[in-house]
């Protein structure tokens, strides 16, 4: 937490209560959350914290580029932090669950695009998006289910 907390004030910005408890949520995380769940967990800290302070600190720190949005679909949002390490996600369209993977074999395909196209390409992002295994699992029991009926 003293990495966000320290890049909070680096930029010049105060580091609210509010703040230091959903960066130290987020800290606390290694799953990627949505704001709901966020603002739960901090209210586990703290009470008193809002649900538009928890979607302000999420922008903002969106925004300072300490997290970032990871799209499920139209009706989700989750939030990761951003580590040094380089990742990608699987999105389940069933339940929303995310799964972060750092196997990126995009290196060769990202130098002969920049070299073709003569521009500086400075980080990119992919999302796979289907079924988890649970969802699966589900749809196929109840395909089951269906073909026995009258």
């Amino acid at each position: 937490m003293s990495t966000l907390k320290k890049a909070l004030q680096d930029r010049g910005l105060r580091a609210t209560r509010t703040r230091l408890i959903v960066l130290e949520v987020l800290a606390r995380s290694t799953e990627h959350l949505k704001v709901a769940e966020v603002h739960r967990r901090a209210r586990q800290i703290d009470g008193r914290v809002g649900l538009a302070s928890v979607y302000r600190t999420m922008e903002l720190l969106s925004r300072l580029q300490l997290v970032k949005h990871v799209h499920v679909d139209h009706r989700h949002r989750h939030y990761a932090r951003i580590s040094e390490r380089h990742g990608h996600h699987l999105v389940c369209n069933g339940c929303g669950l995310v799964v972060e993977f750092n196997d990126c074999q995009l290196e060769r395909l990202t130098r002969a695009l920049a070299r073709r196209t003569k521009f500086r390409i400075e980080g990119h992002c992919m999302d796979f998006f289907g079924q988890c295994r649970d969802c699966c699992r589900q749809a196929n029991t109840s395909k089951r289910w269906r073909a026995h009926e009258p």
